[in-house]
């Protein structure tokens, strides 16, 4: 069996093929689903689901860095008052957030601007994280290094972060080893020019190794190219597999317990 520990669904809701995703998905051995949120626009959402598919799917919750608007601190104000309702439908982790410096503008004046409101963001979510006691999910594009700041400095748990879609080399994995993080990686490890990638994975190991789709994006090998959904995560699982010298099974197994750990899934 495998957990696919990172995906929107919103889109296939949206197109009503939710159920024959799920379907797929159920037959190819991806047991369990989580999905993530990016903004108040898909936390309830997200929250109905996990609530009509317990078991089955689980959700987060988090202003994801290319969200952050003008409104984000109402937003975290919302999602605060979530979290104190006491619901029993409740968010797995807090995010996806953190930073992502890929496409500022290129007035100075107006990216130094959405930089510090994406660290002022970032900050407060890891609070609402650590008064929670949820895990973090961290979104970091061309951010690594301040991310990995922001978090040494706040004192937030490092075994209750995950890098998803994990996009660094050897060496950032490397750091994130030493204080007891961890990266998530998707479909990106089976495209051929990421070589990078695969020895981050490999530099990481099996012990707190977790995979996901990011769906819709990033379809793996062979299915590149094509809207992503959970039913593809098999051939990541493969993929890593081999890089780690394992049978499936084994595999499959250690990164299950990985993940329901993490995100404290019975």
């Amino acid at each position: 069996m495998l957990i696919d520990s990172h995906c929107h669904l919103s889109s296939f809701l949206a197109s009503n093929r939710l159920s024959s995703v799920l379907n797929l998905a159920e037959q190819r051995g991806i047991w369990r689903i989580i999905t993530v949120g990016t903004s108040t626009e898909d936390w309830e959402t997200y929250r109905k689901l996990a609530s009509d598919y317990a078991g089955r799917i689980y959700y987060t919750a988090g202003l994801h860095p290319g969200h952050v608007e003008e409104d984000w601190e109402s937003q975290l104000d919302t999602l605060e008052a979530i979290l104190n309702k006491g619901d029993k439908v409740r968010p797995v982790a807090i995010g996806e957030t953190g930073l992502d410096y890929f496409r500022l503008p290129a007035d100075p004046a107006a990216a130094a601007l959405i930089v510090e409101r994406q660290k002022a963001s970032f900050i407060r979510q890891i609070g609402i994280a650590a008064a929670h006691e949820l895990p973090l999910i961290v979104h970091s594009r061309s951010a690594f290094d301040d991310c990995i700041r922001i978090i040494d400095q706040s004192g937030f748990p490092w075994n209750n972060v995950v890098f998803h879609c994990f996009s660094e080399g050897p060496d950032a994995m490397q750091r994130l080893n030493l204080r007891g993080g961890r990266g998530s990686f998707t479909g990106i490890i089976t495209y051929g020019n990421a070589s990078t990638i695969r020895n981050a994975l490999v530099e990481q190991g099996i012990d707190r190794l977790m995979i996901e789709t990011d769906a819709p994006y990033l379809a793996p090998v062979p299915q590149r190219g094509k809207e992503n959904e959970p039913g593809f995560l098999f051939h990541t699982a493969d993929a890593a597999a081999q890089l780690l010298h394992m049978t499936p099974d084994n595999f499959r197994k250690q990164v299950w317990e990985n993940t329901c750990r993490f995100f404290k899934i019975v």
